[in-house]
């Protein structure tokens, strides 16, 4: 990677200083006379601490983000640079060149040095939080408290009420129920005074007892490899602690929640901690994880882990123009008919209903049993850009999106599922005739391999225009044993071109994968209409609504790419988040081209 450009300091120094004389707002200069030896806040705060996050080197992570290629760009861009002529800023400006002069050197300079020894964030099971940084140079720390102090009464006019307080060694002051305390280099700002005063007796007098010292720590640091920001959790004494237990049941009664994510929840039942990591340079890297057991996995989610937890997700299809992509392994015929082990009985009442009006689509057919049953376990949704007849264009250009996964028996089942077609298409033409709407025609072909059933809407002589209808044609595809239900019939012959069944994913339980480029491109189609329901909705007016979608194109057109990678093993389950930021000069490059 290039080198990367100077940061433009004025806007991010700014944006800083906002940051930094928040927390620094009320702190007193005065000097502690003692303070712990160690530089690893592990070892004074309280046994009872149930959530730890640790950034080992602030500075170089505050560094990346003031050099990167990416945040350049952003504050070159002419939205941007309007923000930084309003009064509002041109404010924000003034109070940090002031405080600059003051202290003698930058705001990221300070920031630097004030977090050179680490900084975390620690809550504690009586919901107290607390944020501590640890400085290299305790005068220069004591300078910046200082003068953001004197900055804060300025601007404040007289109106923010600081109560100096003093406990033992460290000085602390009060704003708005928040303390904020400096213990030699140490500083600190927290919601609870009672957590404040339980870490500075062990800063002062060394703890006993420290979260050091207890097992679920000492088994998260063992795992613990080198990042940016390191998180450990608790989750057996938050399971014991907290209010609402839902999450920690092992149950859900929303059958949505409990195909995507079901398995989690087993996790979060059994398991006695969890670990976080965020890395961050090209791009930003998150893994979750968590131990995790074989007889932790309740019976009724075989469908959600396969056998011995050995079920992976099947083979990525990418069509061209892919906007997003989810594979996943899923029984969904044990899933359905394991609801009676997995659901309230409200929600199996309301399933049960459900499968006697859709086996009477399926001719009788048990539809758990027979229909859902007949797949193999192993499903994926795609989304791509989609294609439109030039005479019937929609106002509202939806991606095209399908469906797709294997038959056991495709001889037996391809007739049937075409019968049940047919009739869903007949279903939706008398819903369509009653509104006046265009109706389905239903085709059937053979185009390279492949059986199409097509349903494809007539448009007579005087049609609307721009109907959401212009985005459908609702069409189920088989090859081989491949299913394909699509919204489109080109999506469904490119999608048949694609299909093979040989190839099985090496790993993960699931899949995500999104392209930047393309997401932006649907949603700078949709531009008009985001910018339409944003005033709808929130009110705002058309520059106000304009405003916030400029905002989310912008955040689409910086990331290159995006993925998930879900995973579970006898030993762990583990989430790896990644999203690759977009090399500026193609992002440019789009911008010049339109």
């Amino acid at each position: 990677m290039r080198k990367p450009k100077p940061l433009n300091r004025s806007f991010t120094s700014a944006l800083a200083l906002c940051v930094w004389a928040v927390s620094l707002l009320a702190a007193s200069p005065a000097q502690a006379q003692q303070a712990t030896d160690s530089e690893d806040a592990s070892q004074f705060l309280p046994a009872t601490t149930a959530i730890y996050i640790h950034a080992a080197d602030p500075a170089q992570l505050i560094e990346t983000i003031e050099t990167h290629p990416i945040v350049n760009y952003v504050l070159e861009l002419k939205s941007v640079k309007r923000l930084m002529r309003t009064p509002e800023f041109a404010m924000l400006l003034l109070g940090k060149g002031l405080f600059e002069t003051n202290i003698e050197e930058t705001v990221f300079e300070a920031l630097k040095t004030n977090t050179a020894k680490g900084a975390w964030l620690a809550v504690d099971q009586s919901g107290g939080v607390i944020l501590l940084v640890h400085s290299k140079d305790e005068a220069r720390l004591k300078r910046v408290v200082g003068q953001a102090l004197k900055l804060a009464g300025t601007v404040g006019n007289g109106k923010i009420e600081i109560k100096k307080k003093d406990y033992r060694d460290a000085v602390a002051a009060e704003l708005d129920g928040v303390l904020i305390a400096r213990y030699k280099s140490w500083f600190a700002v927290t919601s609870k005074k009672e957590y404040a005063k339980r870490i500075v007796d062990n800063m002062h007098d060394g703890a006993t007892d420290p979260l050091a010292k207890q097992k679920w720590f000492i088994d998260a640091q063992a795992k613990r490899t080198k990042s940016d920001l390191w998180a450990a959790v608790d989750l057996e004494t938050i399971r014991e602690n907290v209010d609402d237990k839902a999450a920690f049941l092992g149950v859900t009664d929303n059958p949505g929640v409990e195909l995507v994510v079901g398995g989690i929840l087993d996790a979060l039942k059994h398991s006695p901690i969890a670990m976080g990591e965020f890395n961050l340079d090209d791009q930003v890297k998150i893994k979750l994880a968590a131990p995790f057991k074989t007889e932790w996995a309740h019976e009724a989610r075989d469908y959600f882990f396969g056998d011995n937890l050995a079920g992976r997700a099947p083979l990525a299809l990418k069509p061209k123009n892919m906007i997003a992509n989810l594979t996943s392994y899923r029984d969904i015929g044990q899933w359905w008919l394991s609801k009676e082990d997995l659901y309230p009985e409200r929600v199996i009442a309301q399933l049960a209903q459900a499968d006697s009006q859709l086996s009477t689509i399926f001719s009788g057919m048990d539809f758990g049993e027979d229909v859902l049953g007949a797949l193999e376990p192993g499903v994926q949704i795609v989304v791509a850009e989609n294609k439109f007849d030039p005479k019937y264009v929609p106002d509202v250009k939806l991606p095209a999106f399908a469906l797709v996964g294997k038959l056991k028996d495709p001889e037996k089942m391809t007739r049937k599922i075409k019968i049940a077609f047919q009739s869903v298409i007949g279903f939706a033409n008398i819903a369509l005739g009653q509104n006046g709407q265009p109706q389905l025609d239903v085709e059937t072909e053979k185009f390279d391999g492949a059986k199409l059933m097509n349903a494809s809407y007539f448009y007579e002589e005087g049609t609307e225009e721009g109907l959401i209808l212009f985005n459908f044609g609702p069409t189920i595809a088989f090859k081989g044993s491949n299913l394909i239900l699509a919204s489109t019939k080109d999506f469904a012959v490119e999608l048949a071109g694609l299909v093979d069944e040989a190839k099985k994913q090496e790993t993960g339980n699931t899949l995500i994968s999104i392209d930047g480029p393309m997401l932006h491109k649907i949603l700078s189609d949709n531009a008009e209409s985001l910018i339409a329901q944003n005033m709808l909705e929130e009110g705002n007016s058309r520059e106000e609504a304009k405003s916030q979608v400029d905002i989310i194109l912008l955040i689409a057109d910086l990331f290159k790419d995006g993925s998930l990678d879900y995973s579970v093993s006898p030993e762990q389950m583990q989430a790896d988040l990644s999203l690759r930021f977009d090399d500026v000069d193609a992002i440019k490059q789009r911008k010049d081209s339109k």
